[in-house]
């Protein structure tokens, strides 16, 4: 299972911002925030629903930027700002 430090660097290293990830998942960004500052500890289950969207997130954040770079569009923008 992943833990925390790894989930905000796999999220942080793709540049998915925190309030995608939230609403995949249907948390507050407060409470996104509070666990990957260590404030809360989140159960295996919610750990696991993070990491599960979190990889939804990047497949589909490859996808675009694949069919970007095929029609020219400037590829590895992030989305996190």
């Amino acid at each position: 299972m992943i833990d925390i430090a790894t989930l905000k660097l796999k999220r942080t290293s793709a540049g998915i911002a925190g309030s995608i990830l939230c609403k995949r998942v249907g948390m507050a960004r407060s409470r996104l925030s509070d666990i990957e500052r260590g404030y809360v500890t989140p159960g295996p289950e919610e750990l696991a629903r993070l990491d599960a969207a979190l990889e939804t997130l990047i497949q589909a954040k490859t996808i675009v930027d694949r069919v970007a770079a095929s029609v020219g569009w400037p590829v590895g923008a992030r989305y996190d700002q």
